[in-house]
């Protein structure tokens, strides 16, 4: 592998990187070495910097010099806002497709991740991939519901486009997507329970639209024979105060005694998504690499139980950016990532003087 490494610096295109991080992102979680995701990591920061133009001004803003770096904790991380203001593409082709953030009355401007003719075809690979790699299932054996307001409707959300392709996988047809329907949801439910060729299923729902539908009649303390999965996708502005995840975990509990509870990290400016299967702590899948970084000195990655800002590379982002700074804070727990909200006031190193450029 280490040869493909070196066409990269040497103008590999778009779709030749795709597959040699395919070879390896499609192995065995066994086979999948940390230092073949070191390599594969520079290689491709390094091609980055030089054929993403946002990204490459961003590395220089920092003084790095790319053929300088020799570590990932090393590589500059471009802060996730620039998907707001800038076209982050690697190497130059049409768009075929945005996926835009929600974003609320607050947040005029949106995140827009900007996706080539293959685009949408690698994301729904790559998503099935990191649902397998963390659940040791394929999407193909499940079914799927969702309770998705704010969703349904936009073909810029890539939840929705994930939640498709997984459908798709399990052979599903007709309408399997709710945004305030409770009764049609808890109907579909019990028309799952009793069906003989029933998989397990698994019910995606923003978390202000999983309490709703709990406290409502429509719900009513449900028992189900078969086993449900309840994915909380995050979600509670604008909504009021807004609880805790441990408050959120407690009350879906309390009214769905009988279903395993977890929860999905995602964002638009990322391909890849994590999982708590505790609905508190994330597992990511093996080619993305969360940092927790010291919000004020990006450069210093802090140890288990240190509250910080979380860096992510992320490899699947080969046709955008792949190393990514946001402004969620968080801690390394012995299960996983702990997220803890959003950093307050956070601004990452770099970004207002490549927005001023």
């Amino acid at each position: 592998m280490t040869s493909d490494h070196g066409l990269w610096e040497h103008g590999a295109g778009l779709e030749a990187i795709r597959n040699v991080l395919w070879s390896w992102m499609s192995l065995p979680d066994t086979d999948r070495r940390r230092d073949e995701f070191d390599r594969l990591a520079l290689a491709l920061f390094r091609w980055q910097a030089h054929h993403n133009e946002v990204y490459g001004e961003f590395v220089r803003l920092m003084g790095v010099e790319p053929s300088a770096v020799n570590a990932v904790d090393d590589i500059p991380f471009m802060p996730v806002e620039l998907f707001k203001s800038r076209e982050v593409k690697s190497t130059s082709w049409p768009t075929d497709h945005v996926f835009r953030s929600s974003g609320t009355s607050a947040t005029p401007s949106r995140a827009a991740h900007h996706l080539d003719a293959a685009g949408g075809a690698w994301y729904r690979k790559v998503a099935a991939l990191a649902w397998s790699s963390v659940w040791n299932t394929q999407v193909s054996g499940h079914d799927w519901l969702g309770l998705l307001p704010g969703y349904l409707g936009r073909e810029d959300a890539s939840l929705l486009a994930m939640l498709q392709g997984f459908c798709e996988a399990a052979g599903h047809t007709g309408n399997r997507f709710w945004m305030h329907d409770h009764d049609s949801l808890s109907r579909a439910l019990s028309d799952w329970d009793s069906d003989a060729q029933r998989r397990p299923l698994v019910l995606f729902g923003v978390t202000w639209a999983l309490l709703d539908w709990v406290r409502s009649a429509a719900a009513d303390t449900p028992v189900w024979e078969g086993e449900v999965l309840v994915v909380d996708t995050g979600g509670m502005k604008g909504r009021g105060e807004e609880p805790t995840r441990e408050e959120v975990l407690a009350e879906l509990r309390g009214r769905l005694p009988q279903a395993r509870l977890a929860s999905e990290y995602g964002m638009t400016e990322m391909l890849s998504q994590a999982y708590s299967k505790d609905g508190l702590h994330h597992v990511f899948p093996k080619w993305v690499m969360p940092l927790v970084r010291d919000p004020r000195d990006p450069r210093l990655t802090l140890p288990e139980g240190r509250t910080g800002r979380v860096d992510v590379v992320d490899l699947a982002n080969v046709h955008s950016c792949a190393f990514l700074a946001t402004s969620d804070a968080a801690q390394w727990r012995p299960k996983g990532l702990k997220l803890l909200g959003r950093m307050d006031h956070a601004e990452v190193r770099g970004c207002s003087l490549l927005a001023s450029e």
